[in-house]
């Protein structure tokens, strides 16, 4: 049933295309050979019928001019007329060159004739053309008549005398010498001339059918396959609007199901859309949030705060997250929500508005705050566990009390000088402090001898680096404090101790306190010796930048001294 149908329809389309080209068609060679072509053969016959005589009064002229010549003197009548002969009986035109002009006298005998010189003098009498006319009479009766005119009969074919013709002449009479000059053309030129243009003609209609019949089936076929295809486009439309419209169902129902608030707003912030969500979170519908601008919403405390924010944010025309809004639900409580969103954008570009989600992290926002809160208890009680740590080690070396706070601070803020994160300031703090708890397993009087240590003496006083670490390598800290502790000695040409580490193997932190250390040391008193100034210091960490010390370092620390960004007489700064 379906192919019939296919097949109808094609069929009904192919006439609806087809008759009217094919009418068309018609109408065209109708037109042509009924009207264009006899109206055609009209006025050509006409344009010839002028063209000769045109030529004919050129002749005539030319024969008048001799004539006056005769008449002034300067030529005898007989000279005039056989120059003016002469010339007539060699003129030619034509395609071929062979249509002529002849004279006869209006005796109705032949003055000239360029083919037929056998005439010269005589009459032409019907005998030797039986289907002719008495042609010399007709002449000499239309220019008695007229003085000049069209003559139709019948004569020989240019220079074939076997081949008789219908013929149309145009003769005009020359009184002053009784003559009659004549020209004309063979009417059969005329239809030849026309058979060639309705040739022509039907070459172009024949061009125009298969032009317009190709045309007509490159139309009905492609008709055919566009509807076709058209029909396949509308079953294809159809299925995708209902998968669309499932579709849509479905994100309906996510969008009505999620645990998130989903919201639309327009540039001025108005909210445009809201999912069912808010219903739990703030105790709104759906309804009565449509409308509302975002800051209807806030705590009133928040109002400016959220207000300058949110317009930023609408100013940008950018994605944002985790802005977070204090809302007031419809009960009163206080809600902390975040909200995520994106822009939206026409398909010319025009900005639209916002679109994203929220949700109620007020619980998360309670359980950090908790959690922040352990932490700098937590933070805190390291603090003071190190820094008792620290004052323990110091009891033992009463002499270089202090030495490890101060060597914090200028640790700390050469790092800070530096641009060191947070995260490594905080180890590097941790580990200054505690960088000589080593010592707490040295002799005391080694500590606080007087005079020069022995060399054994120090070799036991360089152990406490290696004493510091194992102390300090089983403490869970999140910075690795025991391995800076465990370099502070360490130099970058690998001369320091005790394991002799070059500056690739070195911990950032550790070069920074080790240089802290040296300028600390060298500038505080100690038992063997009293202090060598603050300038001997900075000679120290100068003459060995780059070699013993990490460069950018020593350039910070002295930076910070020149500009008495630090003091070294205080615990700290």
């Amino acid at each position: 049933m379906e192919k019939i149908k296919k097949r109808r329809f094609a069929h009904a389309i192919s006439i609806r295309i087809a008759l009217p080209a094919l009418l068309t068609i018609a109408l065209f060679v109708t037109a042509t050979f009924v009207i264009i072509l006899p109206s055609l053969k009209d006025n050509l016959l006409t344009k010839k019928r002028e063209m000769l005589r045109e030529l004919n009064t050129i002749v005539w002229d030319m024969v008048s001019s001799y004539e006056k010549m005769e008449r002034t003197g300067q030529m005898t009548r007989e000279k005039a007329q056989q120059t003016a002969l002469g010339i007539i009986r060699d003129l030619r035109y034509g395609p071929e060159n062979k249509d002529y002009f002849w004279v006869n006298d209006m005796q109705a005998l032949i003055v000239v004739h360029p083919y037929r010189p056998d005439l010269h003098g005589e009459a032409v009498p019907d005998v030797r053309y039986p289907k002719g006319k008495n042609l010399l009479e007709e002449f000499v009766k239309v220019v008695k008549a007229q003085g000049a005119g069209y003559v139709d009969y019948r004569f020989q074919w240019q220079d074939d005398p076997t081949k008789i013709v219908p013929k149309l002449s145009y003769v005009r009479g020359f009184e002053p010498w009784g003559w009659i000059i004549g020209t004309g053309l063979y009417v059969e030129d005329v239809n030849v001339e026309i058979g060639l243009i309705a040739k022509q003609l039907n070459a172009i209609a024949t061009v125009i059918l298969l032009f317009v019949s190709f045309l007509a089936f490159y139309i009905i076929r492609h008709t055919v396959l566009a509807d076709r295809v058209r029909r396949i486009i509308s079953e294809e439309r159809e299925s995708l609007l209902r998968a669309l419209e499932e579709s849509n169902e479905r994100f309906r129902s996510l969008v009505e199901t999620t645990s998130d608030w989903i919201w639309e707003i327009n540039p001025q912030g108005i909210y445009t859309y809201c999912s069912p969500k808010v219903r739990d979170l703030l105790g709104f519908e759906p309804e009565e949030i449509i409308g509302k601008h975002l800051v209807d919403l806030i705590a009133i405390k928040e109002v400016e705060r959220t207000s300058r924010i949110f317009k930023k944010l609408i100013d940008s025309h950018k994605p944002f997250s985790d802005f977070e809004t204090i809302c007031q639900a419809r009960d009163g409580r206080v809600l902390v929500i975040e909200k995520n969103g994106v822009p939206v954008f026409s398909d010319s570009g025009e900005f639209l508005g916002y679109r994203g989600i929220a949700r109620d992290i007020s619980e998360r926002k309670s359980a950090l705050e908790a959690l922040k809160k352990s932490r700098d208890e937590l933070h805190t009680s390291l603090e003071e566990t190190v820094k008792s740590l620290a004052m323990a080690a110091e009891k033992r070396d009463p002499y270089t009390a202090g030495h490890q706070m101060r060597v914090d601070m200028l640790a700390c803020a050469i790092a800070k000088e530096l641009g060191l994160p947070e995260k490594q300031l905080e180890g590097l703090h941790f580990a200054a402090l505690l960088h000589d708890i080593g010592k707490i397993s040295l002799p005391s009087e080694y500590l606080a001898k007087p005079a020069r240590l022995s060399a054994q003496e120090r070799a036991i006083i360089r152990c406490h680096t290696e004493v510091g670490y194992d102390i300090l390598k089983n403490i869970p800290f999140p910075w690795p404090v025991a391995e800076i502790v465990y370099q502070h000695h360490e130099h970058l040409d690998g001369s320091g101790y005790p394991r002799g580490l070059t500056d690739k193997e070195l911990l950032l932190e550790a070069k920074i306190l080790t240089v802290a250390d040296v300028v600390e040391a060298m500038s505080s008193h100690r038992p063997y010796r009293p202090s060598l100034g603050l300038d001997t210091a900075q000679d120290e960490i100068r003459s060995g930048r780059g070699v013993l010390y990490h460069a950018e370092s020593v350039d910070a620390c002295l930076r910070l001294i020149a500009e008495k960004r630090v003091d070294l007489s205080a615990v700290a700064w």
